[in-house]
């Protein structure tokens, strides 16, 4: 039975989602603003009327707010999943099968994540887009220290997502819209899905962005980030922005670019110079990440003119390779469904016996012929001691 309160708190995450404010939410409803407050905590109750009403209002089905929260899909949560076209859906509903069984198989070992995530809920809604980028640059320092990070995160932040526990999955699929997305629920915990095929595929930036969807809004229960989605404007954008700061922030932070750098960079830039189209792609070989997304950080601090990263159609890519780097070979496209924690425990689980063929097909998505040929090669390993 849906008590009050928990009725209270999926109206706010509903709103929230929308991108309302109580004030517009009651104005839409024609009660004083007051009262949706008390709603929300659980303080007053509404009628039939109004709930079929705010339904309405926040884009969702009535049933949505009578379920029970813990076996409601955690999909069913999220405010913008119906932009997103039936294949996508089945994408995302594929993850939250993976992280169930990830979940299952937890259990099953008596294992957990090694700590809880910290929550910077506190910090707020931001109120405008400065607010949002200050919020991200500070929470990214905090995190960076509290996880006693060094250097650029560059190609290991999926390895460190990973040992904290979240739930993460990677693909390459260039015909789904969705380019990351972040769940918080009783049914799969924290989990991360990126899509290395979207927007400019640097899978680091992409992680860290639902990263910091996860530390700061939780609350929401999840979101879908997408390329060219129909997302709803105004609040969710300024989270977008928070989010998005704090993966530039994490992932290139301000001190390590300035110690890769030849020269003073605030004596350059009190002479009235920044850095260059060739600083850029320089600083571009020396981290292995996207020129643009360089760039766009380097905007981000004022390091270079506005503007840049557009200009950067204009340098010839091929002559800069063959100049400065060889014959370039383009990335591999990444398409790592299980992380290396859950292979670990589906490993360790077949050795326990938990583990059966048709449950490791189940696990690994394989045809049981598949799951069969790797156990029999599991065995072989620990007849000659191995494993």
């Amino acid at each position: 039975m849906l008590t009050r309160v928990e009725l209270g708190q999926r109206l706010r995450r509903s709103r929230e989602s929308a991108g309302l404010s109580q004030k517009e939410a009651a104005s839409e409803l024609g009660l004083p603003r007051p009262a949706i407050s008390q709603i929300e905590a659980g303080k007053r109750g509404l009628d039939s009327l109004e709930l079929v009403r705010l339904a309405r209002i926040y884009g969702k089905p009535v049933s949505w707010f009578l379920e029970p929260g813990t076996s409601a899909n955690p999909l069913e949560v999220v405010a913008n999943l119906d932009h997103f076209s039936k294949a996508d859906q089945d994408v995302l509903f594929r993850f939250v099968r993976f992280c169930e069984e990830y979940g299952w198989i937890e259990a099953e070992l008596e294992t957990s994540p090694a700590s809880p995530l910290p929550d910077y809920e506190a910090a707020g809604d931001p109120a405008d887009e400065g607010e949002a980028a200050r919020q991200g640059e500070t929470v990214a320092e905090a995190e960076r220290r509290r996880l006693g990070l060094g250097g650029i995160c560059g190609e290991g932040i999926g390895a460190l997502l990973d040992r904290l526990g979240i739930r993460l999955s990677v693909r390459h699929l260039p015909a789904c819209r969705v380019q990351g997305a972040f769940l918080f629920h009783p049914r799969v915990g924290a989990a991360i899905f990126g899509n290395t095929a979207c927007g400019n595929g640097w899978l680091p930036l992409i992680l860290a962005e639902e990263y910091g969807h996860l530390l700061f809004d939780r609350r929401l229960g999840g979101s879908i980030h997408g390329v060219a989605s129909d997302e709803p404007k105004s609040l969710l954008d300024l989270r977008s922005i928070r989010a998005r700061r704090f993966a530039f922030s994490f992932v290139l932070p301000a001190p390590e670019l300035r110690k890769a750098l030849p020269f003073d960079l605030g004596m350059r830039l009190e002479a009235g110079h920044r850095l260059g189209v060739p600083d850029l792609l320089l600083l571009q070989q020396l981290f292995r990440c996207p020129a643009e997304v360089l760039g766009e950080r380097l905007e981000q601090l004022g390091w270079v003119r506005p503007g840049l990263t557009e200009r950067l159609g204009s340098v010839r890519w091929s002559e800069w390779s063959r100049k400065w780097d060889g014959r370039r070979k383009e990335p591999e496209p990444l398409d790592q469904p299980y992380p290396s924690r859950f292979l670990r425990l589906v490993l360790e689980g077949y050795k326990k016996g938990v583990v059966t063929r048709e449950r490791l097909a189940s696990l690994l998505d394989w045809e049981r012929i598949q799951a069969g040929r790797f156990l029999s090669w599991l065995d072989r390993c620990a007849r000659l001691d191995l494993c």
